[in-house]
């Protein structure tokens, strides 16, 4: 499965797009769909031990293009003995919320620098293979 992807009003790392091309070529996602899901997960992460935050990255497909483009990412943490959306950066809505934060426009400076820490962040666990269970589902 060949896929383009649209770029955002953050600019997201080609890094990131290699990863997620990867991740759907292993899970062999094929066939006429129009959404993936990406769940990344520390097994080993708790409330009481702490660990590397669940992320679930989503894209769409564009009827009209044949190009995808991201719905959201979201990384979780404990909040407590909840989880609970820490960061979470909508596309689709051009919004992103942070945990005990009023929701900010995306393109703001302020959630690009944030997007930008976090992307490299995420790319770097990647790399360190903290994330032992990684799931692709698509619809």
């Amino acid at each position: 499965m060949d896929i383009k992807f649209n770029q955002s009003t953050i600019k997201i790392s080609s890094r990131l797009f290699v990863v997620l091309k990867q991740a759907i070529k292993r899970q062999v996602v094929d066939g006429e769909i129009s959404q993936i899901t990406f769940n990344y997960r520390d097994s080993s992460y708790s409330s009481e031990a702490g660990g590397y935050h669940p992320v679930e990255i989503a894209l769409h497909k564009e009827q009209k293009s044949d190009r995808w483009s991201l719905l959201y990412i979201t990384d979780f943490s404990y909040y407590g003995s909840e989880l609970t959306k820490d960061l979470d950066f909508d596309f689709s809505a051009e919004q992103f919320n942070c945990v005990y934060s009023h929701p900010r426009p995306i393109a703001h400076r302020d959630v690009k620098e944030i997007f930008n820490l976090w992307q490299d962040n995420f790319l770097s666990y990647l790399e360190y293979g903290v994330f032992d269970e990684i799931e692709v589902n698509a619809c």
